[in-house]
């Protein structure tokens, strides 16, 4: 094999230069090999692949690609150990968990980033591609934090990238573990499955980190039952390091009396629903892990004003979340229920080429908890938007919903349609800002629409 200076890595073959390490990784969708070709006439100075390809490229064939970009990564970006790494899985309450740990840990002087969902914040904001990035590119992230003194990394970590490796060769200081419920059986086919990719992510913990994890969730027996070094368990019943209940809430937020053994503080937060009692508590947790003092975790907590498209006020009583599972929709509902004197409205839909199984389950939820429904479209992919929408259907006996496909019509007939005191929710997408309609990808705001809908009623 003859020597071959490598400048860069690249797993993508369309960002190829010359000097290019190319990594063939397999994807979903996509299978990196078929792209050799194109990295090698880009200026690839070498490969490395699964099985072996006809390239005249020096070539290493490896038993996972993926795996070898752990141990090539390091060595080329340089090693992160002074970078405290937390990560949060779990199928709900992600997002909003790594936003109250950033905002603890600004307040008590450190200098965090934050991978998600939304966006990567460092010493600049980008917006996400995806959830958890590809290991390549979270090496270059960290780089660039390292790069910028930032000190923390606060990593929501999907089962995706933990059943795909993509987050292999990173030992985390802190994993988080929210809650598990129905999600993405497109991919894992079997909660078995699901749920042992996501505590995958213990596995990959420093010898001395933290184990943070919701004591009333049904993962909890699970994770007490592994051997890990420390664990810190949250919840609202007894027996937990970390208790809460909620004294107060309203649509001004809430307000929480915590407890850390005979310790007791009260925070409030301008969050609302009383679900984010769970992740207020992970993200106290986590400060109590990395040695946060009280009185800083709750400035922390109360300095962080919203997520967004998390329960997020567009306007007066009109609101937009990600909810996108049973699970997700049914608290939503439940929370906003508490809060409303006229009918809770919401809108919502499934998205397409996903775990099909959710859909019906998903308008059950929703048929039963709202006083009106809209079946509208979300993301429908390559299936047909009435395909999908007949599957919600079957889960929804009653008469209280009706369809109309147009996702930006079903939003303003919910909101002609509503009186003074009612809540409108509109849920499924959140902070996103597009459509994904076959293999097109268009610019739609659940946002936007409603603000474009009280523009044309003024």
């Amino acid at each position: 094999m003859r020597e071959a200076e490598v400048q860069s890595i690249e797993f993508d073959s369309r960002k190829v230069k010359p000097g290019a390490l190319y990594v063939a990784v397999m994807g979903a969708r996509y299978d990196g090999h078929d792209f050799v070709r194109d990295a090698e006439n880009a200026g690839a100075v070498a490969v490395i692949v699964q099985r072996k390809v006809a390239t005249g490229l020096p070539q290493i064939v490896v038993e996972n690609p993926r795996e070898a970009l752990a141990i090539i990564g390091p060595r080329f970006y340089g090693e992160f150990d002074e970078l405290t790494k937390i990560g949060v899985t779990g199928t709900n309450g992600k997002t909003t968990t790594t936003f109250l740990i950033h905002s603890i840990l600004a307040q008590a002087g450190r200098r965090p980033g934050l991978i998600g969902t939304i966006y990567y914040l460092g010493a600049k904001r980008e917006k996400a591609t995806r959830t958890t990035p590809e290991l390549l590119d979270i090496f270059k992230i960290f780089k660039e934090f390292k790069e910028h003194s930032i000190d923390c990394a606060v990593m929501e970590v999907s089962s995706h990238a933990l059943k795909l490796k993509r987050v292999e060769g990173i030992r985390f200081d802190v994993a988080v573990f929210t809650n598990i419920s129905q999600d993405h059986l497109d991919f894992h086919v079997t909660m078995e499955d699901y749920l042992r990719s996501k505590l995958h992510l213990f596995s990959l913990l420093g010898s001395e980190g933290y184990a943070i994890y919701n004591r009333d969730d049904e993962s909890s027996i699970m994770i007490e039952a592994m051997p890990l070094a420390n664990k810190v368990s949250y919840g609202r019943n007894g027996g937990t390091d970390i208790g809460g209940r909620i004294i107060e809430q309203s649509l001004d937020g809430l307000r929480i009396e915590v407890r850390r053994g005979a310790e007791k503080f009260e925070v409030r937060s301008p969050l609302i629903g009383d679900f984010n009692l769970y992740n207020i508590l992970a993200a106290v947790s986590v400060g109590v892990a990395l040695g946060v003092d009280t009185g800083t975790i709750i400035a922390g907590i109360e300095k962080m004003e919203k997520v967004p498209g998390r329960m997020e006020c567009v306007v007066d009583k009109i609101f937009v979340d990600y909810a996108h599972t049973p699970a997700a929709v049914e608290k939503l509902l439940r929370a906003f229920r508490k809060y409303t004197s006229g009918k809770l409205i919401i809108v919502f839909g499934c998205g397409g080429d996903r775990d099909r199984d959710k859909r019906p389950k998903m308008g059950a939820v929703a048929s039963s908890l709202a006083d009106e429904v809209i079946v509208t479209s979300d993301n429908p992919r390559g299936e047909p938007p009435g395909q999908i929408i007949a599957d919600i259907l079957r889960g929804m006996p009653g008469n209280n919903h009706v369809v109309i496909e147009d996702r930006a019509a079903a939003i303003k007939h919910a909101i002609a349609s509503r009186r003074e005191k009612d809540i409108v929710i509109i849920a499924g997408k959140g902070h996103e800002e597009y459509q994904i309609v076959s293999d097109e990808v268009v610019a739609f705001s659940d946002s936007a629409e409603i603000r474009k809908c009280f523009a044309n009623l003024r």
